[in-house]
């Protein structure tokens, strides 16, 4: 009996911070957007709208005829194609996040161009939130789209390029990107496309990404860049 009132007054305290602290949560999510785009946020990695607004963008603007495209996630995004290689065929449809499903969402504004090359990078983030089968059952979707509906273009896939979690710890294992990679390299063949393997040619003496060519441990640099286009350049030219 004497140690019940202490006991009561942290029990009482404890109930009162933990209110507080949903209190705090609840108000952070209402000035977020409320509840729905919180969880549309956090199951988009925090990229909530960007995919919809680049998406539509891309739909106001007819993909020209026969041209180069590049498609992809943040990687391909973030590069000035064209630029780089002195190309005002090359146009490019990364969207940062982006996944296998959300290229499958999209590749009706891909198709209609009939493409005359395709250069796919895909699966990266995908490793955070499904199984690597599922994200090989997109894949597999995809190419399929492709050799169904604009059979002249040529896709060159591309393989997914390590992390280096030294850098900045990333959350994607290397091993798993390998396993990833043989899986799309094996339906690279099974439709009869190109598998570009930059991988090997991205990594370092660890099997990471070259810290060469990183800031923040998955995304490139001028120098990663570079790298890609000389990786490449010879299937872009031909």
């Amino acid at each position: 009996m004497i140690n019940a009132r202490p006991q009561s007054w942290i029990l009482g305290f404890s109930i009162m911070i933990n209110l507080l602290l949903l209190i705090a949560v609840a108000f952070i999510i209402n000035h977020m957007g409320g509840l729905k785009y919180f969880v549309y946020k956090v199951n988009n990695r925090g990229l909530a709208g960007q995919y919809e607004h680049r998406k539509a963008l891309f739909q106001s603007m007819n993909l020209p005829l026969n041209k180069i495209v590049f498609l992809g996630n943040s990687l391909t995004e973030q590069c000035e194609w064209a630029e780089l290689f002195g190309n005002t065929d090359m146009y490019n449809r990364g969207i940062s996040g982006d996944g296998t499903a959300g290229v499958l969402d999209r590749m009706d504004l891909i198709l209609k161009a009939q493409p005359r090359k395709v250069f796919l990078m895909i699966g990266i983030n995908d490793l955070l939130f499904i199984s690597k089968n599922e994200i090989l059952e997109n894949y597999e979707k995809i190419l399929m789209s492709f050799k169904e509906k604009t059979s002249s273009t040529e896709v060159f896939v591309q393989s997914i390029l390590p992390v280096n979690n030294e850098v900045k710890r990333i959350g994607i294992k290397n091993t798993d990107i390998v396993e990833l990679n043989n899986g799309i390299k094996t339906l690279a063949s099974k439709f009869g496309y190109e598998y570009v393997d930059l991988h090997s040619q991205f990594k370092d003496e660890t099997n990471m990404l070259k810290s060469s060519f990183t800031q923040d441990g998955i995304h490139l640099n001028a120098k990663g860049y570079q790298a890609w286009k000389n990786a490449i350049i010879e299937k872009v030219e031909n």
